[in-house]
């Protein structure tokens, strides 16, 4: 049998050449990342520690479903705005438009948060308020979906979102009583 040969312990274990290879399938794969340096690094890497913090928590304390979906999907959207560019120009550096997109999903879920019980007893007749916020969620949702995974996702939500606003005007057995989009929003968004 012949052994397998070990770098030396000066040598990498991967030339430069094929870690540069293996980068570009995975990008190919997963499309573009942002790889954060310095303090905004650091600051991403703080966000994904105290996210997880948050979720072992959770394994150990009782948090009402009502506080812990909305939180989870404030920090993911969060991290998403941060660590997938809006289009592979814009990478390695979060953008002001990044910036605002994160801190608009902060904002839609401390309206969650903050409307305590009450915006719960009214998912089946949301106020204006509950439908802006809620539409912003899902434009949110849909774009950080589309930066983390490409357009095929967004679009096949985006398609069954269209399908339960306008059934009515679909032909023979597609067609269906349709949703007002209040009612819509609130479901998805409460």
């Amino acid at each position: 049998m012949s052994e397998i040969a070990k770098p030396a312990a000066d040598q990498p274990a991967i030339d430069a050449e094929a870690l540069r290879k293996a980068e570009q399938f995975i990008e190919a794969e997963e499309g573009a990342s942002n790889k954060l340096r310095g303090a905004l690094g650091i600051f991403a890497s703080a966000t994904a520690v105290v996210m997880s913090l948050f979720h072992l928590y959770t394994a150990y304390a009782i948090v009402p479903t009502q506080v812990l979906r909305p939180v989870h999907v404030g920090f993911v959207l969060f991290l998403s705005y941060l660590l997938f560019p809006a289009s592979k120009r814009y990478r390695h550096r979060i953008m002001w438009w990044d910036w605002v997109a994160a801190f608009a999903a902060v904002a839609v879920i401390a309206y969650i948060l903050q409307g305590g019980d009450e915006i719960w007893d009214r998912n089946t007749s949301p106020d204006n308020w509950d439908i802006v916020f809620g539409a912003a969620l899902i434009l949110l949702i849909l774009e950080g979906m589309r930066r983390a995974s490409g357009w095929v996702m967004p679009i096949v939500v985006a398609s069954f979102v269209l399908y339960a606003l306008f059934g009515e005007q679909l032909p023979g057995s597609w067609a269906h009583r349709s949703y007002e989009v209040g009612r819509l929003v609130g479901h998805l968004y409460m």
